[in-house]
Formats: structure tokens, sequence, C-alpha cells
């Protein structure tokens, strides 16, 4: 690392060059960049290997430290296989070219150890699992943050600017919020973490992983129509204003988002009255009309399993299912869910022939309470 404050005259180019920097002094202006953050020859020459000399300034910040273990060493470490190293690092969505190459960190061993200590207390298939959903929504949360910046931020790629300095500034200034997206995602798990707490209190049935809830499924039913008659940057806003509004909806009706599918949400209710009020807030949303967007929806009700953030049993399938056949502005809900609620306005619909159904399925028709109308059972 060069202490000396005088560029380029403290740079030995030639040496630089000998390293395998190609035309170090054509590239004066980022070396001298990169020096001044401090990195070493050998740092940038290995940069340089990779193509990644431009990008070196910000990756370092991205990088969780040196890769200085294998997944033999890690084993070791942890006092594990080599194969339990490498199945838990794929199940993360992460891969290494092989078990003696330096791939992993220190701070991934510490991290890995977390799961092991884990997996003692719940067992491994609830650690497993539980590695299986932070890789994927760790997975769509960088997808996401590299999508927002790369519109965002234009100067991060080097065929927008064709200026390698500019560029690793541009990514240097992002890279910055790295350990504090790092800081926020603490924060916003440790909310969730109590708020999921509350929510199942009031579902669960037994020491299992059986709860009795509401299932909604919600989607744009002209969305297909849209995607032809918007731009790409319509449609992107579009979707995160429909996200947006599903979320403050769902929410505000105490209900629990489990997932978006494309331009489909999942979510569940606790009780019947709140699971119907959501849809009915979702369908007639007054930013839905105003943009002429056509929500329907598909209900259901019942014991369902909820396993590592997701939901399964007949009550999803036959959500998911009523949602498909339902008309734009529709609420379909199945008829155990009609029960619970024998005050709310409904109209038989059917009986419909539903995928996945043998015998055909009796649906009711929900519609808006009127507001001086009774108060929905749940």
């Amino acid at each position: 690392m060069s202490d000396s404050p005088d560029f380029p005259d403290s740079l030995d180019f030639e040496a630089l060059e000998a390293a395998g920097i190609a035309d170090p002094l054509g590239r004066a202006d980022l070396i001298k960049y990169l020096d001044g953050l401090g990195f070493t020859v050998a740092e940038m020459a290995e940069a340089e290997r990779r193509g990644r000399l431009f990008g070196l300034a910000g990756d370092v910040l991205q990088w969780s430290g040196p890769p200085i273990h294998t997944v033999r060493s890690a084993a070791q470490e942890l006092g594990l296989s080599a194969e339990e190293v490498a199945r838990a690092w794929a199940l993360l969505g992460l891969t290494v070219a092989g078990p003696d190459v330096p791939a992993l960190s220190q701070a991934d061993v510490d991290a890995l150890a977390t799961w092991v200590g884990l997996k003692a207390v719940v067992g491994q298939d609830g650690a497993y699992g539980l590695l299986r959903v932070i890789g994927t929504a760790m997975a769509r949360l960088a997808e996401a943050e590299s999508t927002m910046i790369r519109a965002a931020m234009p100067d991060i790629q080097m065929t927008h600017t064709h200026d390698e300095l500019a560029t690793a500034q541009a990514y240097r200034a992002i890279a910055e919020f790295v350990p504090r997206i790092g800081n926020l995602i603490d924060v916003v798990h440790r909310h969730h973490l109590t708020s999921a707490r509350t929510y199942f209190e009031g579902v669960v049935q037994d020491t299992s992983a059986s709860v009795t809830c509401g299932i909604g499924f919600a989607d744009l039913s002209s969305f297909t129509a849209l995607t032809q008659m918007l731009t790409p940057a319509q449609l992107q806003d579009l979707l995160t204003e429909f996200g947006a509004t599903v979320a403050d909806v769902v929410h505000a009706d105490g209900g629990r988002l489990v997932k978006f599918i494309g331009d489909a949400v999942m979510w569940v209710s606790p009780t019947p009255g709140r699971l119907v009020q959501a849809a009915v807030d979702l369908v007639d949303h007054p930013r839905a009309r105003e943009t002429d967007l056509q929500v329907r929806a598909g209900l259901a009700y019942g014991t369902v399993l909820a396993i590592n953030g997701d939901y399964f049993g007949s009550p999803v399938n036959l959500a998911a299912r009523l949602v498909a056949v339902a008309a734009p502005g529709q609420i379909l809900a199945a008829s155990e869910l009609h029960d619970k609620l024998p005050d709310w306005p409904a109209t038989a619909r059917g009986p419909l022939t539903l995928k996945g159904f043998d015998a055909p399925v009796t649906a009711f028709e929900l519609r808006a309470r009127d507001a001086d109308g009774p108060s929905p059972v749940g």
C-alpha cells in the first residue's frame, strides 16, 4: 500500500505492468484512485486477472472477507464433513469451484457455525429448511437491489460510462450502503419475528406445523393486456405500485404477505373476516379504480401446513384455483369460508370445475358490506 501523497510519481508503473495490469500508465487515474483507497499492487493485479480492476473499490465492500477457507478446511473448523458444508452452501444458493479451492471467508465459516448450532436445537430438517429460505430471500433481495441500482445509477456500468474511474467511483459510492443495508435487515428481521409470533399465537392448533387460517390469492386480471400496452418503465411502476398497495392493505387488515408470483399475491389472515376484508379492500382499492386495474381474488379457510415461510394444503390449492376462474373485480370464496361468515353478502356460484379437484366445487361471490351492515364474524 502506498502512503505517499505524490501521484503518480509514487507509483511504479513498470512494476504494475509486470504484475499483470494492462496499460497502467494509460489507466493512471484509476490506479491512483485505488492506491488512495489503500489497495496493494497484488490486490490490483488479482482484480485485473478477474477483469474487475474497475470494480475492485466496490467489490471489497460486498465481500464477506478474503477467501481463506476451502470447503474442507471449513468443515474441519466446524466439525463436519466437506459434503455437509457443501450442501449447506448449496442450499443457500451459493457455489464453490471445488472442495479444495479457497472460496470461504472466516465470516462465512462463522455464519455457518450459527447454522450448526441451530441444527442442534431444531434438528437437521428444520435447519436445512431455514438455509433454503435465507438463500431464496437473499437472492431475491440481491436481484431487487441490482435492478434498482442499475436503473438509478447507470454510471456503475462500464458500457454506459466507458470510463473506468467514473464507474469505480459510482460503484464504490453505492457499495458503501452494503453494511448499512445489513443493519437494516437485522432490525426489520427482529420486528418481523415479533409480528410472526403474534400471528401464530392466534392460528396454531398444537405443536405441529399445522395452523388454521384464511388463505387469499389476488391478481391483476388485465395484466397480460397491460404488458402489451405499457412501456417497460410504466410496467415497472405499475408492479411497484401494486405491490405497495397489496402490502398496505393486507397489513392494515391484520394479514401477512406470503409471496408475490408475478402479478399475483398470496397472503394469510388469522380470521375469516379479516381475510375477506383484505380481499374487498384490494378489489375496491381507489388507486386500482383510478388506473383501471381489475383485481380479482380467491379465498379459502381451513387447516394448512406452515413450513419454511410458505403454506401447503387443500385450502391453499382451492384458493389458487378460485382466483384463476374469478372474473375481473370478483371475489370467489370457498363454501367453508362462507359458512364462517353467514351474514356477509354473498351469491352462490357454480358448481365450478377446478383443476386438481375431482368433484365440482360450489363457491360464493362475496361483495363489500354496507357501511352500516353487520360486522363480520371472526
